[in-house]
């Protein structure tokens, strides 16, 4: 079962959305901002002792009766033991997801696309339940954007060039660097089209119609981004070759690009999915947006020799760094449209169909008769339920709005369900000072 939204672990369930920062770290690894630690723990990978005492604490059967988690447990609860058994809680929470029932995860893991693919996540045959649903709309959208900054572009094009240059996969790397050198090109020649917007801002935006045509004079098209994404593919694949190793023939791995080229070319072709599939069928519902800005920086000063024509560096906390103005150059893709990434989710047409039945078997036939909307200004005895700061803590507001809900309850003998604000409104509002005639 996937269950979207907030992380909960509860016995069997596990969850890992938010223990990507909470791997343990010491020493010099403890000033590293969050996804810093979780692409260093990637670089690490098999040999970092943390991921190696993952296997202290992979199962349920060894957290019950081993380390004494046999009630239902948190995410503080697994960071803690993952810190008293230097083990990595990230991993750990991946390992009992493989055997959970229940998976509380945030929507971006079920939505983007990204995600989805580097967790392998496959709703076919789950049963996925939203909640608080009325905010999955933002999270589609931005699950389908992406701003890319030019150097970062610039950074992958000079990573592919060198897998060029040093014939690694020539044939695979040297269209994505074409493709690399094109966008680029045209980044810097519509810097003229910017207008400006504000401070040190400009921008120019299109819809996505016109970036579509666009890229079609630049040879982006449905066919050949087809080839490029097939390319992108096969420079991932980890491959062995026989070569020399220390003097002897050893199979040795291929080079790869990094994962920052990796996640750049990766985010830029699926926004360029989305504009070109289904003959451009998502163009108008994007807008592509360049944007200029500044930011100011800190820089170390050059090194500048002496008479004699020698550099004595100082030490680096005596080194007096200077702030510079730089200039930012970023291309948006906005999306505008949900939808977008829900008809992603689900992408086949027998799943979509599923969906719409069963939307008609839980649709409300006579919603007049079902359901009552109002407000209600004022309790029982007449008091008005006005719950400013002011009133909220006084006995008689909480008395009131506590005899409403009794009223409500005795009216309503089935059950209700009421939201209150917070936990500290609860209790009063609950009948607690009078003889916890509401149960909570």
């Amino acid at each position: 079962f996937l269950y979207s939204h907030q992380i909960v672990f509860k016995k069997r369930a596990a969850s890992e959305a938010s223990l990507q920062s909470e791997a343990v770290y010491r020493k010099k690894k403890a000033n590293l901002n969050r996804p810093m630690k979780f692409l260093f723990c990637l670089f690490q990978g098999r040999s970092c002792r943390f991921y190696h005492n993952v296997q202290k604490m992979r199962d349920q059967q060894t957290l019950q009766w081993v380390h004494g988690l046999r009630e239902a447990w948190d995410i503080e609860d697994l960071v803690t033991l993952g810190k008293r058994l230097r083990a990595c809680s990230y991993y750990a929470a991946r390992e009992l997801m493989q055997g959970a029932y229940i998976i509380f995860c945030p929507y971006n893991y079920l939505l983007d696309p990204m995600i989805r693919e580097s967790m392998e996540i496959d709703l076919a045959g789950q049963i996925l339940v939203l909640d608080e649903a009325h905010n999955i709309e933002d999270c589609a959208r931005e699950s389908a954007s992406y701003t890319l900054d030019l150097h970062s572009l610039q950074a992958s094009r000079d990573e592919l060039d060198g897998m060029v240059s040093s014939n690694i996969r020539r044939s695979k790397h040297e269209p994505l660097r074409d493709f690399c050198y094109v966008l680029i090109n045209w980044i810097q020649d519509s810097q003229d089209l910017l207008s400006e917007r504000g401070f040190e801002s400009a921008s120019k935006v299109w819809s996505g119609k016109d970036i579509v045509s666009i890229f079609h004079s630049l040879g982006i098209t449905a066919d050949t981004f087809t080839n490029m994404k097939q390319h992108l593919a096969a420079v991932l694949e980890k491959e062995e070759r026989v070569g020399l190793a220390g003097g002897r023939e050893d199979t040795v791995q291929v080079q790869v690009i990094s994962s920052s080229t990796a996640t750049v070319l990766k985010n830029l072709f699926m926004v360029l999915d989305y504009l070109l599939r289904d003959n451009s069928r998502f163009a108008e519902d994007y807008r592509v947006a360049l944007q200029r800005t500044y930011a100011w920086t800190n820089q170390a000063p050059p090194d500048v020799p002496d008479a004699q024509g020698f550099v004595a560096r100082p030490r680096f906390r005596h080194r007096q760094s200077i702030r510079v103005k730089k200039e930012l150059l970023t291309l948006s893709f906005w999306c505008l449209n949900p939808a977008v990434v829900r008809c992603d989710a689900w992408n086949t047409e027998e799943e979509l169909q599923r969906f719409s039945s069963i939307q008609e078997d839980f649709s409300i036939q006579n919603v007049r008769n079902s359901v009552w909307v109002g407000t209600v200004g004022a309790g029982p005895q007449g008091r008005k339920l006005c719950a400013t700061f002011q009133h909220a803590e006084t006995f008689a507001f909480q008395d009131e709005v506590g005899a409403l809900l009794l009223h409500v309850c005795r009216v309503m003998a089935k059950g209700v369900l009421c939201f209150l604000p917070s936990y500290k409104v609860r209790a009063p509002a609950g009948g607690q000072r009078r003889g916890n005639e509401i149960r909570p």
